[in-house]
């Protein structure tokens, strides 16, 4: 199972049900999380609750709106994990320029 909502909307071995179960279970540990250090307890990794929760949105978009949001939220997160040299100006481009298509759709 995967521990990420980015690799749990790519992982093919997943239905769609369960992927959702899945990113329903990131979102709760996210939340107790958030929850947790809110109340002064540290707690290990940062919460992912809004990744998380744009995974889950993904799930309920036609699938070619659906495969564009997996794109992009793959490029933020390789951009939030410290993507350098090369591969973080590819992805910075990449992002720019799927950001200029979702901004004007094709008619």
């Amino acid at each position: 199972m995967a521990a990420e909502p980015a690799k749990t909307l790519v992982d093919l071995a997943l239905s769609k049900d369960q992927k959702g179960e899945v990113l329903d279970t990131l979102e709760q540990d996210a939340r107790q999380l958030s929850a947790a250090s809110a109340e002064g307890m540290a707690g290990g990794e940062p919460s992912e609750l809004r990744e998380i929760l744009e995974a889950k949105a993904s799930l309920a978009l036609p699938p070619v709106e659906h495969a564009y949001a997996v794109v992009l939220n793959d490029l933020r997160a390789r951009l939030a994990g410290g993507a350098s040299g090369a591969a973080r100006g590819a992805a910075e481009q990449a992002l720019a320029a799927l950001g200029a298509m979702a901004r004007h759709p094709a008619p």
